[in-house]
């Protein structure tokens, strides 16, 4: 099993880290670059060609010139070298265990940046406080409206399922969930949200004034967190039903069937399915249950 502590770092020196965060994304973009006029995203490949002149320009540790080169070379893979992706300036940047050490007990961090370590200190909520003997694997380090965010992911061997009877469940638009035991969970308020936000997208992107663009920022937030929420309590209330094994059909078929016009397309690609099934997934491995996916064909 594996989760994510999102953790607010309380730090001194800050403008170094903020360096290092910059210097990181620049060194991100150079690497970046080379692969795409090279037409490589091959990590040897690039690594050759611009290891040593990434800590030369851009000073960075060993680890984390390797770390950008790596970002690099995923965001070239992602695109399959038809572009050359750029990071931005305060884009997160990665930092493996050599790097970074944090001691979830003592709340405190020791990171590697630019000019040797600084250390920080958190606040760990109560209900983290059941992952502290799990092991940690990897961090991702974020800064935002003057803040910086450490999410660390920690790792715990998962418990064997129990097993049990299925509860089949069926994905959809005008239900988002209908399951074999004739519980539905009906998406009126989720369709009516969705339709308000974009009426509200419709007026603001025929503006296109800077205020504009500022408030189509904002609702994009409040629209994913709106139906993040929704997944996650849909997701919860199944998962804590009395079944053993969930079967949700596998909806891989559905993106290369015949589409049905453009607004019926615009609602399938703007449904959250894979959220809900990753929701369920980790709510369900907790619970020692487990979630198979079936032919959807026939279903």
């Amino acid at each position: 099993m594996r989760r994510t502590l999102k953790l607010k770092l309380e730090i001194e020196e800050g403008g170094t880290l903020l360096r290092t965060i910059e210097r990181f994304n620049l060194a991100v973009n150079y690497c970046v670059e080379y692969g795409f006029n090279d037409r490589t995203c091959s990590k040897i490949k690039i690594h050759k060609g611009t290891y040593y002149e990434t800590r030369r320009r851009f000073g960075l540790p060993a680890s984390l010139a390797t770390g950008a080169r790596d970002v690099a070379c995923d965001a070239l893979r992602a695109v399959n070298l038809k572009n050359s992706p750029k990071a931005k300036l305060y884009s997160a940047i990665r930092y493996n265990r050599r790097v970074i050490n944090i001691w979830l007990r003592r709340k405190e961090v020791s990171i590697a940046t630019i000019s040797g370590r600084v250390k920080a200190s958190f606040v760990l909520p109560g209900y983290y406080e059941q992952y502290l003997n799990w092991q940690i694997k990897s961090s991702t380090l974020s800064y935002r409206n003057g803040t910086f965010f450490l999410h660390t992911t920690v790792e715990k061997e998962s418990p064997k399922p129990v097993g049990g009877e299925v509860l089949g469940i069926d994905r959809g638009i005008v239900n988002i969930a209908v399951c074999s035991n004739n519980r539905f969970f009906n998406s009126r308020k989720v369709k009516n949200v969705r339709a308000k936000y974009a009426y509200l997208r419709q007026i603001l992107q025929s503006k296109g004034t800077r205020s504009a663009k500022r408030k189509l920022k904002r609702l994009s937030g409040r629209e994913k967190r709106f139906m993040t929420d929704v997944n996650h309590c849909i997701s919860k209330e199944i998962a804590s039903t009395p079944y053993g094994v969930f079967a949700l059909e596998d909806l891989k078929s559905i993106r290369v069937q015949k589409r049905r016009g453009k607004r019926f397309d615009r609602k399938l690609n703007g449904w959250a399915f894979y959220q809900f099934e990753q929701f369920l997934r980790y709510k369900a491995e907790a619970l020692r249950k487990q979630v198979v996916l079936v032919d959807s064909r026939y279903s």
